[in-house]
């Protein structure tokens, strides 16, 4: 069976936070969000391209409308 290195990916967070399999998938798409809206697109495509993903996560709405972390507001 064929398994994607994302799903490598969550296992492996899973296993070393000692977190559900679910909490990890979120905590590494969190992550995947966070590392796609501040790194260089080059860098973003290649990460996604190595961990199997088709589409990247699309993070220019959350920059512009997401306010939640702006500490002004």
């Amino acid at each position: 069976m064929w398994r994607s290195m994302l799903d490598e990916l969550v296992d492996a967070v899973s296993r070393s936070a000692k977190l559900p399999p679910e909490q990890a998938s979120l905590a590494v798409a969190a992550t995947l969000r966070y590392l796609t809206a501040h790194m260089p697109s080059p860098v973003v495509g290649a990460l996604h391209a190595a961990l199997g993903m088709a589409d990247p996560p699309d993070t220019c709405s959350e920059r512009t409308t997401d306010e939640s972390h702006d500490p002004q507001a």
